[in-house]
């Protein structure tokens, strides 16, 4: 996967958060002139105001949610592939090769997303660029933490002298410590993430059965008994269907948080939430889908 740029990431939360607005802005000036819309979109439903807006929400979040999870497979996979690499330039120097050509070697194998970067810096050096300045070049390049870490210790080390194929060895044991580290985190934190879409699923489920067996009836049912209320039921629907898009927004931020440790990671996990919640609440509640 192409690393995504930050310019680019920009671009989209602009062109999608235009769209989104006009989608939104459309819900809302529809029903104050009067008109209905009878739209191909989820099993063919009515689309009411708040649809227009789970609509647009989506539509805002969804662009930039995928460019940052396409630019993180891209960083993933060249820290997947940097200990290889590392270890591939220390074996090639302890063969006899030159730093430039143990680089220029290893850049005709295959490292994944980090293979472009490698070539880039292998034509640095054959061109005359100091290994110091090609390195540099690597790590705003590929600029993921991982890789920062291990330019600045290689680049420290080749400072103060030494074995160049020792630095590159010690820079492999600490890049594979680290993603032993990172990997650990990861499985201990998967668990809790599964919490969250559990939770979502049980608020969803209680949210239709007190819609479809409490408020339901009693709606169905007022001015029959002495114990029965006036209840507008389109509000109560589109009550706890804000209620659903609000627990799968946010709780899917807390996901990217816990698992990435930043809140634009949970954004993937947003969209799936809401879009889980509201199709499954609009095939339940508006078009009477029995989930038994």
């Amino acid at each position: 996967m192409p690393k995504v740029s930050q310019e680019r990431i920009k671009y989209l939360w602009t062109i999608s958060s235009i769209v989104g607005i006009l989608i939104i802005a459309v819900g809302i000036v529809l029903p104050l002139l009067g008109l209905y819309i009878q739209a191909i979109l989820l099993f063919t439903a009515i689309m009411t105001p708040t649809d227009f807006f789970i609509l647009g929400l989506l539509v805002i979040i969804t662009p930039p949610a995928s460019a940052y999870f396409v630019d993180q497979r891209w960083r993933n996979g060249i820290d997947n592939n940097l200990p290889q690499l590392l270890r591939d330039i220390s074996d090639a120097q302890r063969t006899g090769l030159s730093l430039p050509r143990a680089i220029l070697e290893s850049s005709k194998r295959e490292y994944g997303p980090l293979t472009t970067e490698l070539k880039k810096m292998a034509a640095k050096i054959s061109w005359g660029v100091s290994f110091r300045e090609a390195m540099q070049a690597l790590s705003e390049t590929a600029d993921t933490p991982l890789v920062r870490r291990a330019s600045v210790l290689i680049l420290e080390a080749e400072r103060f002298g030494g074995a160049a194929e020792d630095v590159f060895e010690s820079a492999h044991t600490h890049v594979v410590e680290l993603l032993t580290i990172r990997r650990e985190r990861a499985g201990q934190i998967r668990p809790y993430i599964f919490i969250i879409y559990a939770a979502f699923l049980v608020f969803l489920f209680v949210c239709i059965v007190l819609i479809t067996t409490f408020f339901g009836p009693m709606a169905t049912q007022a001015g029959a008994g002495m114990f029965a209320l006036a209840i507008d039921i389109d509000y109560m629907n589109t009550l706890f269907l804000h209620m659903l898009v609000v627990e799968g927004f946010f709780g899917g931020l807390v996901a990217g948080k816990m698992g990435e440790a930043e809140l634009r990671a949970g954004l993937k996990h947003s969209v799936l939430l809401v879009a889980l919640g509201w199709i499954i609440f609009r095939a339940v509640i508006i078009l009477g889908i029995s989930l038994a």
